[in-house]
């Protein structure tokens, strides 16, 4: 059995007292691979997470593959405000739920794309994200864009300091 890599993910120090966040992942596959060193620690996945020792375990040396929900959808508009409204292509369907976190990718107006807001309202063929845009000026051009439910993923150290590695894989198997 083998892996492949989607994406790497920035490496992260968990720290004891303190839990320590990734940077916002725009899912691809969905398998997150956390892995751990010398000192075990807590993890926790989701929108905003925060680790606490009552989060998933990972023992020294450890290395695990994480499932999270994954949604992408294609962008044909956008419409700016105080909020921010996403519109997908007619039947195309809404993958979010109220409470995602999303990204927005390849709209190209500057200060449009966006990493890692919250989904506040979903319809058939859209979507409303806490995201004040209504300060962004020009036009908005949103062919090939996309947008992607987004993660974080927190991490506290049992003891002492530990370099913790996160990476998006799909796994391939072989015959």
């Amino acid at each position: 059995m083998a892996i492949k890599v989607v994406q790497n993910v920035n490496r992260i120090t968990a720290t004891v007292g303190s839990a320590v966040t990734s940077n916002p992942i725009a899912l691809k596959s969905g398998y997150l691979r956390v892995s751990t060193g010398l000192t075990s620690v807590y993890v926790e996945t989701g929108g905003t997470p925060e680790a606490t020792v009552d989060s998933f375990h990972l023992g020294t040396y450890g290395n695990e593959v994480l499932k999270e929900r994954i949604a992408r959808q294609r962008i044909v508009d956008i419409t700016t405000g105080t909020s921010t409204v996403v519109l997908f292509d007619n039947n195309a369907g809404n993958p979010f739920l109220v409470g995602d976190y999303a990204s927005i990718e390849g709209v190209t107006t500057a200060g449009i794309n966006t990493e890692h807001k919250e989904v506040t309202a979903v319809y058939n063929d859209s979507l409303i994200l806490d995201y004040d845009t209504s300060t962004v000026t020009g036009v908005i051009t949103a062919t090939g864009a996309s947008i992607a439910r987004s993660v974080k993923v927190s991490v506290l150290a049992a003891t002492g300091e530990q370099p913790v590695s996160i990476t998006e894989i799909v796994q391939l198997v072989t015959e």
